[in-house]
């Protein structure tokens, strides 16, 4: 199966993106896409601190490093060991 757009792709991201609750106000969940791999997409979780406080300040979060976006637009999110090996790939397939 072929890879969706790129431009789906990141429709169905920040979809996604916005669904995903992060209970805390000062910090909103946010996306990069990272590439492609074979027939689908991937991007890294990004976590933005919405108060102006300096880095070392931000809170620390766990989770999901970051999800693909499936060739039948299917979002699966991976764990930050599957995200990185993952990144390894990008452009290779």
């Amino acid at each position: 199966m072929a890879a969706i757009a790129k431009e789906r792709a990141l429709q169905i991201a920040t979809d996604h993106a916005a669904r995903v609750p992060l209970d805390h106000p000062d910090y909103r969940l946010a996306f990069e896409l990272s590439g492609r791999i074979g027939d689908e997409w991937l991007f890294a979780y990004r976590i933005e601190c919405l108060k102006d406080i300096p880095p070392e300040e931000h809170e620390q979060f766990a989770g999901a490093g970051g999800f693909v976006v499936s060739a039948k637009g299917e979002v699966h999110d991976l764990s930050v060991p599957m995200f990185v090996e993952a990144e390894r790939k990008v452009g290779t397939g």
